[in-house]
C-alpha cells in the first residue's frame, strides 16, 4: 500500500473513532436542558400549544420519554414578565409528582438584573429539583437581592399554577385554612367578602374570604395587585385561623409576601369586633402596600359581619 493511501485509511479510522466517540458521549451523558432536568438523555414528544385564558403563563406542554419510549415525566414552558427579566421556564412533573424546573430562556432588562440572575438560577437548581409538587408552599419565595426582589416570588407562583394545572384541581383553601376536611353548611357573598358557615371537628365556625386589589412599589414604577385572604372565626367571634394563599397573591412579592403573612396571621386571638392593627409598613407615598390592603379587607369582614 502506498504511503498516502495508508495515510488515508489511517485519517478515515480516526475520523470514525472521533465520531464514535461523539455520538457515545451525546448518549451517554446528558447534554441539553431537559436532559439535565431528569439526569439522563431524553425526548421531549408530543408539544401542543396551551390555550386557556385560566392559565395563560403556560405556553405548551409535553411529555418526556426516555430513549426506548418510556414516558417519565410531563413537561411545561411557562412564562415569567416582571420588571427586570423576561423568563422562560421548563417545568417537568415526573410520574411521582416530583418537580423539576430549568430556565429555557431568559432576557434580562437591564445590566443590574443581568448580574444578578445567577442567583435566581441557583434558586431554581436548590429548590426545584425533585421536590415533590405538595411541599412547594414551604418553598421560600423571598427574593435575595433588591433589583429582583419579586423575581422567586413571581417563579414561585408560576411553578405553583403549573401544578394546578397538571393536577386538573384547585387547592381547597378552607381545606388548607383548617387543616383538614370540614362540612360547608352555607354559603352567601356580599361584595368582595364571601362568608361560609362551616362545620370542623364537630365545632362550627364562619370563614371569611375576601378579595381586593391595591397599589404597591417595584423599585421602578407603580403597581396594582390583587390579594385575598381567608379569616376563621369560632361561635365566640374569635379569630382561630388565617391564610394568605401565595398563589392568589397578585401583589408585592418577596420579602412583602412573607411580611404580609405575619402581620396576618397576627389577628389570631382577636375577637371580630376588636380594631384591627394597623399595617406596620405604610403607606407610603409610591403605594399603600399590601398589609393596608389586608387591613382594609379586615376592615371589609368586620363590615359584613
Amino acid at each position: 500500500m502506498k504511503k498516502e493511501n495508508l495515510i488515508l485509511v489511517l485519517m478515515f479510522g480516526l475520523m470514525l473513532l472521533i465520531s464514535v466517540i461523539a455520538l457515545s458521549f451525546d448518549y451517554l451523558f446528558p447534554t441539553s436542558v431537559v436532559d439535565k432536568m431528569f439526569n439522563q438523555n431524553v425526548n421531549v414528544v408530543n408539544v401542543k400549544p396551551v390555550v386557556d385564558a385560566e392559565f395563560n403563563e403556560i405556553l405548551e406542554q409535553a411529555e418526556v420519554t426516555t430513549l426506548d419510549g418510556k414516558k417519565i415525566a410531563d413537561l411545561y414552558t411557562v412564562r415569567v414578565d416582571h420588571t427586570y427579566f423576561y423568563l422562560e421556564l421548563y417545568v417537568g412533573i415526573d410520574l411521582d409528582g416530583k418537580v423539576y424546573a430549568r430556565d429555557k430562556y431568559v432576557r434580562t432588562k437591564d445590566d443590574t438584573s443581568s448580574s444578578y440572575f445567577p442567583l435566581v438560577r441557583a434558586y431554581l437548581l436548590k429548590n426545584y429539583n425533585g421536590l415533590y409538587y405538595e411541599n412547594i408552599q414551604f418553598i421560600d419565595g423571598a427574593a435575595g437581592a433588591t433589583t429582583i426582589v419579586v423575581s422567586r416570588s413571581i417563579i414561585k407562583n408560576a411553578v405553583s399554577k403549573v401544578v394546578v394545572f397538571h393536577v386538573g384541581e384547585e387547592e381547597d383553601y378552607i381545606e388548607t385554612l383548617l387543616g383538614g376536611k370540614y362540612k360547608l353548611n352555607n354559603e352567601s357573598t356580599d361584595g368582595n367578602v364571601t362568608t361560609y358557615d362551616v362545620t370542623f371537628n364537630n365545632l362550627d365556625y364562619t370563614v371569611y374570604m375576601a378579595s381586593g386589589t391595591g397599589t404597591y412599589y417595584d423599585f421602578q414604577s407603580v403597581n396594582e395587585g390583587s390579594i385575598t385572604i381567608y379569616v376563621a372565626v369560632d361561635s365566640d367571634g374569635k379569630i382561630t385561623h388565617t391564610l394568605l394563599p401565595e398563589a392568589l397573591y397578585g401583589h408585592s412579592g418577596g420579602n412583602f409576601y412573607s411580611a404580609t403573612n405575619t402581620f396576618l396571621s397576627g389577628v389570631i386571638g382577636y375577637n371580630l369586633n376588636d380594631p384591627m392593627p394597623d399595617s406596620t409598613t405604610g403607606p407610603t407615598t409610591n403605594s399603600n402596600g399590601s398589609q393596608y390592603l389586608v387591613n382594609q379587607l379586615l376592615l371589609d369582614i368586620q363590615g359584613g359581619a
